[in-house]
């Protein structure tokens, strides 16, 4: 692999060489106070391999082992940076394969409850207005289920799993079209009914469903959270933004085209600020005359000349796509029709870089006042000497943290102007040089490796110097890892010597 030029990157004296290319990866971008902006988190671990075949990724939500899977996600996690299992037309059961979009648990809302508790966390509900009640249809079917059944089962599971949310999106399916249904002389508005059920269930519905930013898993949790009422009025409910990148292509000419539409929004959502909403529906139909939900999902037979061909549905090839993706993106909210097992135990593991996780050397609390603290320890990462005179770097060390602090204990996360980084991020000292791992001959340096400060190489990506910052969450607390590109190693606090003034800052094993 190249390497920076000998007069670019190298301070004078043998124990002293350095730097490094670099090449690829993504990140949780960070400025002054690290905040998460973006969420393609490239993982340095290979993919989560969930399920083999069609079988494992179709019609077949598994067992009922994924109750408490948000309970182990920190706390201050933004609900928009998580990846979410959802079900499109989450209750459509009835009215023959043009109309069924789900596996069937059985009536008044079981099946809800079954997806609960198989991980299921964001639903699809579509209600038509009998007696000024919400009952819940597709088109003219009736779902033989009503909108309390989905509440009180909600509500239950909810109060039996206080660490999880549930995001609802809430539709007036009849509009009076050919197809679809009427409303039945309702005296009330969807909004207003709509209200009457948020009072009935009085502390049920996060902020009341009324309009706000998108909360925290904090904030939400043991809540129905309405993403979105689609009805009139409906503006003033729903979370702000939560619409603004959404593939929902309904009528795709079949699974291949479906599946192209699906891949590119997940490959957004992987690569764009944290902060911003994305919904992909993997769902389509063209029933009655042409393919069906359950065909779109699961694949289907077409006859080509003489043989007849198998296209694979759009679960199996999102299955193998997650399975195959190396880097472990955050995919936000999936809605599926007929999902396996396989599909919604891989997009609960995406979140595990969000996980809760006991402090670590490795594993830093960024402060307001541009400190970086370990949480192992409660050290400050410090600009230690510099090696001479001329001022062209010195050694990073850890002292204890100080109410005012010095610009020599101040850093701070910066993208690269002048080259692709390719997602990889400085970490810079107040006086503009940059976090280095010592060159060491050209060989990646082990763990322990004392690092240093140094100037920045602004002609060429330099892997010793570029950081894969990754969120973590300690106790509701955001905290990060940070992750040397060129090592896959971690920035740590030495614990050797961290009860010492002037401590070491070194590479170390990074925290599962």
């Amino acid at each position: 692999m190249p390497h920076t030029s000998a007069t670019s990157a190298r301070p004078a004296g043998a124990a002293l060489r350095r730097l490094r290319r670099l090449t690829r990866t993504a990140t949780v971008t960070a400025v002054a106070t690290l905040a998460l902006a973006v969420a393609s988190l490239a993982a340095p671990h290979a993919a989560l391999a969930e399920g083999a075949d069609n079988r494992d990724a179709f019609r077949n939500l598994g067992s009922a082992d994924q109750q408490d899977w948000m309970g182990k996600v920190g706390a201050a996690t933004p609900l928009t940076a998580m990846s979410i299992p959802g079900t499109h037309e989450t209750l459509a059961l009835h009215g023959g394969s043009s109309a069924q979009t789900q596996q069937d648990f059985g009536d008044s809302a079981a099946t809800l409850t079954a997806q609960l508790d198989r991980g299921i966390r964001a639903v699809d509900i579509r209600v038509r207005i009998i007696n000024d009640k919400f009952v819940i249809h597709h088109g003219t079917y009736y779902q033989n289920a009503n909108f309390d059944d989905v509440l009180t089962k909600a509500r239950a599971f909810l109060s039996a799993h206080r660490g999880e949310t549930l995001l609802m999106r809430l539709r007036a399916e009849c509009d009076g079209s050919i197809g679809s249904c009427s409303d039945d002389h309702p005296t009330a508005s969807h909004t207003a009914l709509f209200d009457a059920y948020v009072k009935q269930y009085a502390g049920l519905f996060y902020n009341n469903g009324k309009r706000s930013d998108p909360p925290t898993l904090g904030q939400a949790r043991g809540k129905i959270v309405l993403s979105v009422f689609n009805a009139d009025n409906g503006g003033s409910y729903g979370l702000n933004g939560f619409s603004d990148h959404t593939e929902d292509t309904w009528n795709a000419t079949d699974a291949p085209a479906k599946w192209s539409l699906v891949s590119k929004n997940l490959a957004a959502a992987g690569s764009a600020p944290a902060n911003q909403t994305f919904v992909t529906y993997t769902s389509a139909s063209r029933a009655p005359f042409n393919l069906v939900p359950s065909e779109y999902a699961g694949g289907y037979s077409v006859l080509r000349g003489k043989d007849l061909v198998w296209v694979d549905g759009v679960n199996v090839r999102l299955m193998n796509h997650l399975n195959n993706d190396t880097a472990n993106r955050r995919l936000g909210i999936v809605m599926m029709d007929y999902p396996g097992w396989a599909l919604v135990h891989n997009i609960i593991a995406r979140n595990r870089y969000y996980e809760a996780r006991n402090t670590s050397p490795a594993i830093w609390l960024v402060k307001s006042d541009k400190t970086y603290v370990d949480s192992k320890y409660g050290r400050c990462m410090t600009r230690g000497p510099q090696f001479d005179s001329s001022g062209q770097g010195g050694v990073v060390q850890q002292r204890a943290c100080q109410s005012n602090p010095p610009s020599s204990h101040q850093w701070q996360a910066a993208y690269p102007s002048t080259f692709d980084s390719q997602g990889y991020y400085w970490i810079k000292a107040a006086n503009g040089q940059c976090l280095t791992v010592p060159w060491n001959n050209g060989t990646p340096p082990s763990a322990g490796m004392e690092l240093f400060w140094w100037p920045c190489e602004t002609r060429w990506i330099s892997d010793n110097q570029m950081w894969n910052i990754m969120p973590t969450n300690l106790a509701n607390q955001s905290a990060f890892r940070f992750i040397n590109k060129w090592t896959n190693l971690c920035l740590m606090v030495d614990p050797a010597t961290a009860s010492q003034s002037g401590g070491k800052v070194v590479l170390g094993n990074c925290p599962a």
